[in-house]
């Protein structure tokens, strides 16, 4: 193993959304400064031993392991008169990192957003929430996640900054918080090089009406029965699919719906429950399979992911397992590749109110490829990781 190492480089912040969360990190300086006692800091620290072994379409093979981490650290507080306001900054380091960069743009360098050795600021956002209101309304730089509540927590579509990755949202995020059902609409900024995100190629937001995206969801975890969390979800990206490939002009919109469930059983005397979660997605238009490499013809667009939990197997012990085909049409997921059979297995220990370990196996192998291919490319993985809260 390398040691951490590198050198801190500073960058030109971009002039919209990047300027926008500097200049919010500063105001929550300068609001912590005049009413220092209604102001909070938070955080967390995630390190691990992460190691993987991929088998290429030609049959090669390959395989690296690092130790990895992620430290955030937050200041959240009142502003008066119902406004609220939050910074933090984020980093994600790993001992075979070649430099050190802090990334300040209004897009992130990758689908899993920050690479290894780079730190940003990935929340600064102002939020306007009247006492007793069922609506609030923030703008800035912010996380959103829409994940099946099970031990695994993945989504098929938004789902900010996933195991070690630091991603974000850039935009305006409405809530309406009903007796039963909670209501989201978040507008986004996606940046002409580029989203904050894993929206993956051939989505593309050099055209000027691509800019702005729009994520709509309704949750409600209402018990009703067994089930315990009920979702719906819709992805609008205008003119942002490039359907023949990222040097074609042809342009579409992107579109995509998603539904998600959670029911839950008690399993004998002993406090053991099973949490059965369940998720499907489905895109009326996508690209082209040349423009994702998976073929000839038009890409699929139905994808779905299953998930078993088994909560308090011992006392603060839970393991689950979770299975899931997403087609290669199917562009929005941090936690899932298009074009991949996935099957999981993780244990999580929550071995105190600040403590949790977790340790995960995986497999995933692509599922359509062209006629050129010798075979489908397959990645194991595992991970022992500890994060710690404060």
């Amino acid at each position: 193993m390398h040691a951490i190492q590198g050198r801190l480089t500073r960058r030109t912040p971009s002039r919209h959304a990047g300027r926008t969360a500097l200049a919010l990190a500063l105001a929550l300086a300068a609001g912590g400064a005049q009413a220092s006692d209604a102001w909070q800091t938070s955080g967390d620290v995630r390190f691990g031993y992460v190691g993987s072994e991929t088998r290429a379409r030609s049959g090669a093979t390959t395989d690296a392991d690092s130790v990895r981490a992620r430290v955030r650290f937050r200041v959240r507080g009142d502003l008066g008169g119902d406004w609220h306001a939050s910074g933090r900054v984020a980093a994600r380091l790993d001992s075979e990192q070649d430099d050190a960069e802090f990334w300040m743009r209004a897009y992130a360098p990758g689908p899993a957003g920050l690479e290894d050795g780079q730190a940003t600021i990935d929340e600064a956002y102002l939020e306007y929430r009247p006492a007793e209101s069922p609506w609030s309304l923030r703008l800035g730089r912010f996380q959103a996640a829409f994940a099946i509540d099970d031990i695994m927590k993945k989504s098929l579509d938004q789902n900010d900054s996933t195991n070690f990755d630091i991603t974000w949202t850039d935009g305006a995020w409405w809530q309406w918080r009903g007796q039963d059902w909670t209501t989201h609409v978040i507008a986004r900024h996606n940046d002409r090089r580029g989203p904050t995100g894993a929206l993956r190629r051939p989505l593309d937001f050099a055209d000027g009406g691509s800019r702005a995206g729009l994520f709509v969801a309704a949750e409600s975890k209402t018990a009703v029965g067994p089930v315990v969390q009920r979702m719906v979800t819709l992805t609008w990206l205008p003119s942002a699919l490039r359907t023949n490939g990222l040097a074609d002009p042809a342009l579409e919109d992107y579109l995509a719906v998603t539904a998600k469930a959670a029911a839950e059983w008690p399993l004998g005397d002993g406090g053991t429950r099973f949490r059965l979660g369940g998720e499907i997605g489905w895109a009326p238009d996508t690209p082209r399979r040349e423009a994702v490499n998976s073929g000839t013809g038009e890409a699929d667009a139905l994808s779905w992911q299953a998930s078993f939990s088994f909560m308090d197997v011992l006392p603060d012990h839970d393991f689950g397992l979770v299975y899931g085909r997403v087609a290669d049409g199917w562009l929005l997921s941090s936690d899932f590749r298009p074009n991949d059979e996935l099957l999981e297995a993780r244990w999580v220990w929550q071995a105190s109110k600040a403590w949790q370990l977790d340790a995960r196996i995986r497999r995933r192998e692509e599922i359509d490829l062209p006629a050129s291919a010798a075979g489908p490319r397959r990645d194991d993985d595992v991970y022992l990781r500890a994060t710690w809260k404060f």
